[in-house]
């Protein structure tokens, strides 16, 4: 029994033998390490007793022989792919390494820093390289937009400010931090007088270096500009100045918000600025009742006009098309510049947001006497017809104009006494009667607009005391200025039309976009767009 369990004990360990040996492989040894002398002997051994006790059989050989060449063969493929140079430096480069970058103007050179002797690379680049060059940084200044013109730069050198209406020169340049030039600043009478040009709301711009003034930027508009700067003499304490009209930029800006507070506070916190805000009202005002009809919820879209000085964004200038949700209902303006230089705003079919005629000619006056057919005159004590309002006022008070149209008659004309008659579209005619004196350089012909002055309230004629009598005619027809009703607006012309539709064209496509970004409850401020 033992006898047996040893035989076949034997003949398995010779079969695996057999297998090791035909392989010439050891389960424990590694492939690239020599064999020893002993395990060659054994080797030669078990082969000597093979070729004794076995018949000859072929020698297939197995999947795992060719899956092996198949891999060598692979290995030798990928090895051929792969540079010289490329093999010689991972030979020499086993150990992990610091590397330097040393550059001049046509070669990069790779330098090793480590224990061992340097090994050098030089690669030609296609480009020259800067020798100065270090690390990528942040530019310190601000970037230049796609028509040429910097962004808002948040680390502007310059000091503003906007005037108010009580200051004076000196208060001006100490509000520029300027207080250590004031003295030599005002000794100059061209920088002085201008100082006493300048208005509420201009700006005033200055850049100093060291406390010592580089440049000073007296804006009485936003189209016009005295600059000051250091004599190119090198004079400490005098100063060369220039007119020019090319100082500021100006950008379109997008905003669109909800109310929820308040027309001024959601305006602000949306960074629309007071100004643009009041815009709005007057050219909706005729409307909707801001007092009464504004409700939470809302919505404004609007696109208007910023003011930027080097790259700094010093103010804003006019509306230039809006849209007003209130109530659901939808009010939309475009404002239209005519060829005579006159914007107003128009609807987007090209008629006027506001109304043809406004009631009264004179701001906060009384009505002293109405219109009246049967009226007992005061000057010629008889009845006759009162075709007319009286507003009764200081005199000197400005008349306005309450429709815009062509002055068909000024002078004195009988009980009128100074009289100017407007002549307006679709046979429409207003009278000013009683003035003082006329508006300066207005002459018959001249075109005339709603809100404009045109002269002033005075008693000449058959009057008892200053005040302004108001005609308002329709087709030569007298009609009650106070109850007649009014054209809801005035159309532009043909010719008018077809320039207003080139020119609104694309205020209106901006509208209906942003119209879609408030209809998603999507907010837009004065940073979105271009």
């Amino acid at each position: 029994m033992n006898l047996r369990t040893d035989k076949a004990s034997v003949d398995t360990q010779k079969s695996w033998n057999d297998v090791i040996g035909q392989f010439d492989i050891h389960p424990y040894v590694r492939m690239d390490s020599p064999p020893s002398p002993t395990r060659t002997a054994k080797r030669k051994k078990i082969h000597a007793n093979k070729k004794q006790k076995q018949p000859k059989t072929p020698i297939i050989p197995s999947p795992s022989w060719l899956t092996r060449g198949f891999l060598v063969a692979t290995c030798f493929a990928t090895l051929g792919n792969i540079p010289f140079q490329s093999s010689i430096a991972l030979q020499n480069t086993v150990e992990t390494s610091n590397f330097a970058i040393a550059i001049d103007a046509t070669t990069t050179e790779l330098k090793k820093t480590s224990t061992n002797p340097e090994i050098s690379l030089a690669a030609s680049t296609a480009f020259p390289l800067d020798p100065a060059f270090q690390s990528l940084s942040l530019p310190t200044r601000a970037i230049e937009t796609y028509i040429g013109h910097q962004v808002i730069d948040t680390n502007s050198k310059w000091a503003s400010y906007t005037v108010k209406s009580y200051d004076n020169p000196a208060n001006i340049l100490h509000k520029v931090g300027l207080s250590r030039s004031v003295e030599t600043l005002l000794r100059d009478n061209k920088i002085k007088t201008v100082l006493k040009q300048l208005k509420r709301d201009n700006i005033v711009r200055a850049r100093s270096v060291n406390g010592k003034l580089v440049e000073l930027l007296l804006a009485t508009s936003y189209k016009k500009a005295y600059t000051v700067k250091p004599s190119s003499d090198g004079f400490e304490g005098i100063w060369e100045g220039k007119w020019t009209d090319t100082v500021f930029e100006i950008r379109q800006a997008r905003s669109s918000f909800v109310i929820r507070n308040g027309l001024f506070f959601d305006g602000k916190k949306a960074g629309v600025p007071g100004k643009t805000i009041r815009q709005i009202i007057k050219v909706f005002d005729w409307d909707i009742d801001f007092a009464h009809d504004i409700r939470v919820g809302d919505r404004v879209t609007l696109v208007y006009e910023e003011v930027f000085h080097d790259g700094d964004k010093v103010g804003s200038q006019n509306l230039l098309a809006a849209e007003f949700i209130n109530k659901n209902k939808e009010f939309r303006t475009v404002r239209f510049t005519r060829k005579d230089g006159k914007s107003d705003f128009f609807t987007p079919e090209g008629r006027e947001m506001k109304r043809a005629f406004i009631r009264t000619p004179v701001a906060h006056a009384r009505v002293s006497s109405h219109f009246n057919p049967g009226r007992f005159h005061p000057v010629l004590h008889k009845m006759r017809s009162h075709k007319g309002t009286d507003f009764a006022a200081r005199r000197g008070t400005p008349i306005m104009a309450t429709g815009n149209g062509t002055v068909k008659f000024i002078g004195r004309k009988g009980g009128y006494g100074k009289v100017i008659i407007l002549t307006h579209r679709e046979g429409y005619e207003t009278r000013y009667g009683h003035m003082s004196k006329y508006k300066s350089n207005l002459k018959q012909g001249a075109k005339v607009y709603q809100g404009d002055i045109i002269g002033y309230v005075g008693s000449t004629g058959l009057a008892t005391g200053p005040h302004c009598h108001y005609e308002f005619r329709k087709n030569s027809i007298p009609a009650n200025p106070m109850t007649v009703k009014l054209p809801n607006s005035m159309s532009l012309t043909p010719t008018e039309l077809a320039s207003f539709r080139a020119k609104a064209i694309n205020l209106v496509l901006q509208l209906n976009v942003l119209h879609r970004f408030a209809a998603s409850n999507v907010n837009i401020n004065s940073g979105t767009g271009g």
